[in-house]
């Protein structure tokens, strides 16, 4: 008898729960409040290092001959500050590779003894600065590939000159069929002087003896 009461109340519990807490709703569909979260940001890293436009953060490729580093996007007045912490420039002195500053109008190959000379007169953590302008002239020649400046700034962000020995080299991407090509560099006093260069199919080379101005332009 007293196992039939046990088990009458014990049918009469598992009835009251299974009425007040209906099996398989969700909390949404038992009244609780929907929470929300914030979406996740995410962010993309280029071959180049993080980036955004004017500013990135080196981090090169060693996988090649060279440490290539893939030039992210200028700001809105065709600057871009590359940064180089202790880190990666720790990273270059110890592979002994040339560095390769990979942009899309051409390609500047520092040495590994540029690399060391840019230590040298930058520190052991440093910016490279990029500029670039699209003239169609400068002074009274055509231009026939954008214009780049090339600077390095130190940790207080004060510019450094550079002298280059060997020199760094600065390839420009050309039309195989130009002629008359020069390399140009633009003065202290603005004017745009002639510097050594050689064209090789679509290439045009500029030897960098020092920072700068760079383009190539057509007599």
């Amino acid at each position: 008898m007293e196992k039939h009461v046990v088990c009458k109340l014990l049918a009469s519990f598992l009835l009251f729960l299974s009425v007040s807490l209906p099996i398989g709703l969700s909390p949404l569909a038992a009244g609780e409040a929907q929470q929300t979260e914030e979406e996740p940001m995410f962010v993309v890293v280029g071959p180049g290092g993080p980036s955004t436009p004017g500013k990135q953060e080196a981090d090169p490729s060693f996988s090649g001959k060279t440490a290539v580093v893939v030039a992210g996007v200028a700001d809105d007045n065709g600057n871009l500050a590359i940064h180089f912490s202790e880190v990666t420039v720790a990273k270059l002195l110890v592979s002994k590779k040339p560095l390769e500053i990979d942009m899309s109008p051409a390609d500047l190959t520092f040495s590994a003894d540029n690399v060391r000379e840019i230590v040298a007169a930058a520190g052991d953590a440093f910016t490279l600065q990029l500029g670039y302008d699209y003239a169609n002239k400068v002074g009274n020649r055509t231009a026939v590939t954008d214009q780049i400046s090339i600077g390095v700034k130190n940790v207080g962000g004060n510019n450094k000159s550079v002298n280059f020995s060997p020199a760094a080299k600065l390839a420009f991407n050309v039309s195989s069929s130009a002629k008359n090509l020069k390399g140009a560099k633009k003065a202290a006093n603005g004017q745009w002087k002639n510097t050594a260069g050689k064209k090789s199919g679509k290439t045009f080379t500029i030897s960098m003896k020092d920072l700068g101005s760079y383009t190539v332009v057509s007599n």
